[in-house]
């Protein structure tokens, strides 16, 4: 299992929760398709900028109401705003605020699938997850059975990944 993702041990030995931050896209997909509680069961809490809250949140987005009501989402806001803005020359206004909160609260995970917004937040020390290695978490800690037909799902609701990227996923989770 990858660096982090074990849990922190606390002072008494008990493993504490991840400190989790995440850019819109992937709580998105996964409310798509009806597998928001996965963030909830793998991380406990989510923490998202407020550029993030609105964009999951903006009226007529689908999927909203269960957004709204997912208790485990957690909205936090930037302090560092001069930082935000910079990394607004390289990514979206979410991406940016994201990778910016992530730094400033010290997050084990960044949760982001864009390759630059990635790239980016690799290069600032932060240690980044996207779609595909949240469903590789929940197949290890037993959530899921299979990822395949949760990313068939994904893809036929407007999930884009690169077939090259896809077989090598799955080949390494033996579902190819």
């Amino acid at each position: 299992m990858p660096r982090g993702l074990q849990g922190k041990q606390g002072n008494n030995g008990v493993k504490e929760e991840l400190f989790v931050v995440s850019n819109s896209s992937i709580i998105i997909a996964l409310v798509r398709i009806s597998r928001l509680d996965l963030l909830e069961k793998l991380f406990k809490k989510v923490i998202v900028p407020e550029a993030v809250w609105k964009e999951v949140t903006v009226e007529g987005k689908p999927g909203r109401e269960k957004i709204l009501r997912a208790g485990f989402i957690h909205v936090a806001r930037v302090r560092n705003k001069r930082l935000a803005l910079l990394l607004k020359e390289f990514v979206d206004e979410g991406e940016a605020e994201a990778i910016t909160l992530a730094l400033e609260v010290n997050a084990d995970i960044l949760l982001i699938d864009d390759r630059d917004a990635r790239d980016l937040a690799k290069k600032l020390g932060l240690q980044v997850m996207g779609a595909l290695g949240v469903l590789a978490l929940a197949k290890y800690r037993g959530l899921i059975q299979k990822v395949k037909p949760i990313i068939d799902e994904l893809i036929k609701r407007g999930f884009w990944i690169s077939k090259k990227i896809l077989e090598k996923f799955l080949r390494e989770l033996g579902e190819y």
